[in-house]
C-alpha cells in the first residue's frame, strides 16, 4: 500500500446486512478491486482503503489544503487522487491546475505512481505546498452515495462526527494556511458562512470565501468548481479563472478575518 492509501474500519452492528447489500449494489463495478472494500460477517464490520496526501517535507511555501468530498474507488485502486478513469481518460483537474500555475507537472509524468511521488515530495514548481484531503473517507462514485449506503442514522451519528474530528485534527497538525474546497456541501460543513447558489457566482467571476470554523486561528476557505463539473461550455477556462482568482487573493493578502 502506498504512502497515500491507508485503511479504515467501521463497526456496523445491527445495520450490517442492509449496509452490505446497498454497498454491493452501488459499488459492484469495483467490488473485485483488492482491499478496496471488505465486509467481515463475523465482526459485522467493513474495512476499506481510502486516500490522503500530505507532503513528507516542507518546502517553505504556504500550505494549501485541497479539500474534496470523498475518494473515487478507481483512484484509490490506482494509488493516487484524481487518476485516469476506467476508460483511461485523464481527469481535467491536472491540466487545469497546470494552466492556473498551481501544480505544473509534465503530461508524460501524470501517471498515478509519478504523480504520487512528485506530490508527496512537493517537487513541483508553483506558489504553494499542496495537501490533498477527502473530508469523508469511504470511497464511492458520488458523495451522496455514502448516505445511501450507510443510512441517515449511521451517517449522522458516526461518519459525520468522525469526519469532522479528523478534519480539524489534520488542519491543526499540518499547519494548513489556506483551504480550497471543491464541493459546496463540504464548504458549508466546515465554514462559518453558508452558500447556496454558487456555480453562477463563480462563472460571473466572484471570489467565494469564508473561514474554517471551530479553531482559534484564521484559516481562510475558498470554494471553487467541483472536479467533476462539466456542464457548461468552456469549462476548462471557467475552472482556471476561479483558481487564478484564488491564487491572486492568497498571494496578494486579500484574505482577512471576519469581524
Amino acid at each position: 500500500m502506498s504512502n497515500i492509501n491507508f485503511q479504515r474500519t467501521y463497526l456496523l452492528s445491527e445495520a450490517y446486512e442492509q449496509i452490505k447489500e446497498r454497498a454491493f449494489h452501488m459499488l459492484e463495478k469495483y467490488w473485485e478491486y483488492p482491499n478496496l472494500i471488505n465486509f467481515n460477517d463475523l465482526e459485522r464490520s467493513v474495512t476499506f482503503t481510502t486516500e490522503r496526501l500530505i507532503p513528507a517535507a516542507s518546502m517553505n511555501r504556504p500550505r494549501v489544503m485541497l479539500l474534496f468530498s470523498n475518494p473515487h474507488p478507481h483512484s484509490v485502486h490506482q494509488g493516487m487522487f484524481l487518476s485516469r478513469n476506467t476508460k483511461g481518460r485523464e481527469n481535467l483537474f491536472w491540466p487545469v491546475m497546470q494552466d492556473a500555475g498551481w501544480l505544473v507537472i509534465a503530461e508524460e509524468n501524470r501517471n498515478p505512481k509519478q504523480l504520487a511521488d512528485i506530490c508527496l515530495k512537493a517537487e513541483y514548481p508553483g506558489p504553494f505546498e499542496l495537501i490533498f484531503y477527502c473530508y469523508y473517507a469511504f470511497p464511492t462514485v458520488k458523495p451522496k452515495h455514502i448516505r445511501s449506503i450507510f443510512g441517515k442514522e449511521y451517517f449522522s451519528q458516526f461518519i459525520e462526527p468522525e469526519s469532522n474530528d479528523e478534519f480539524m485534527k489534520t488542519i491543526l497538525e499540518t499547519s494548513v494556511d489556506v483551504v480550497v474546497t471543491f464541493n459546496k456541501e463540504i464548504f458549508n460543513r466546515v465554514s462559518n458562512d453558508q452558500v447556496e447558489r454558487y456555480i453562477e457566482r463563480l462563472m460571473e467571476g466572484e471570489l467565494i470565501q469564508s473561514q474554517i470554523k471551530g479553531i482559534d486561528r484564521f484559516v481562510p476557505n475558498f470554494l471553487t468548481f467541483p472536479t467533476g463539473w462539466r456542464f457548461r461550455k468552456q469549462i476548462r477556462q471557467f475552472r482556471k479563472a476561479s483558481l487564478d482568482r484564488i491564487r491572486t487573493a492568497i498571494q496578494s493578502g486579500l484574505i482577512v478575518p471576519e469581524s
